[in-house]
């Protein structure tokens, strides 16, 4: 089986996270997966931004933080991210909004068409939720659930979309409306695998763990149980190799530009 490479939230190294332009540098460099972050408007819009909340600034100019989904989809499209990450210098600034998930499926198609790649990307989408905040910085889990579904299913591409999430409710939710979906559990405290899987009720295609939990033991007991497993998030080499080495089944990591031409990956 082909070991996967995921780029984490778009090509961040070349443009800001979750933006339509790091999803298409992600294609241009041969990425087969992108990996992006679902949050909810107020009016029901889904949006694609790893944090739930944005810095607003008043008419004095005084910034405090806002949670987006007390937020209009229209206000937060005004909002910049393309501000580059101290994280990532060699990012190159851009004026960018926060796009809709609709975009990034409508963007990226288009630009696979123009580079001669149709319908080849597949799409991880991370829903951002959280149980201490319903109603807050979401809905809540059955109408999130429903939200996000009905945007897969208007968009045509179902077969190539995964769903995936830290919160099992979310899949719970959302396997009753699309059970044919692929899905994925992400895990960060090993104690959430105690449960397993009796939450989130069924054993979903993918469960993916934090790169500091794998061991040969977790890859053992999740591929006994029918899953795949790709880890989060993967940036060094040595950590690339080792991860294939014990047999995960892929990565997500920020530098799939590397991940793409390693040598210890042959045939990804």
């Amino acid at each position: 089986m082909t070991f996967e490479i995921q780029a984490h939230r778009g090509a961040r190294a070349f443009y800001p996270e979750n933006t339509l332009q790091a999803f298409c540098k992600a294609a241009d460099l041969g990425c087969r997966v992108i990996e992006l972050d679902l949050v909810v408007s107020r009016d029901h819009r889904i949006v694609v931004s790893h944090d739930p909340w944005a810095f607003v600034s008043d008419a004095g100019g005084a910034s405090s933080r806002r949670y987006l989904f007390s937020m209009d989809y229209e206000e937060i499209a005004r909002l910049d991210c393309g501000t580059v990450s101290p994280e990532f210098p060699f990012q190159e600034r851009i004026v960018a909004g926060r796009p809709t998930l609709s975009d990034v499926f409508r963007s990226v198609e288009g630009h696979l068409r123009q580079i001669g790649r149709p319908d080849e990307m597949v799409y991880n989408l991370e829903v951002k939720s959280w149980p201490e905040r319903d109603g807050q910085a979401h809905p809540s889990p059955s109408d999130y659930a429903a939200l996000v579904i009905g945007e897969i299913s208007a968009s045509g591409l179902g077969d190539r979309v995964r769903l995936q999430s830290f919160d099992d409710r979310i899949l719970t939710e959302a396997k009753k409306i699309m059970p044919g979906l692929c899905y994925g559990l992400l895990v960060e405290d090993p104690v959430v695998l105690d449960s397993f899987p009796g939450k989130p009720g069924f054993v979903p295609e993918y469960v993916n763990p934090k790169l500091n939990l794998v061991d040969e033991a977790m890859l053992s007991t999740l591929h006994g149980f029918g899953a795949k497993v790709v880890v989060w998030t993967v940036n060094r080499t040595e950590d690339m190799a080792r991860m294939k080495m014990l047999g995960a089944d892929g990565l997500i990591t920020d530098h799939p530009e590397i991940a793409l031409h390693l040598p210890e990956l042959a045939g990804s």
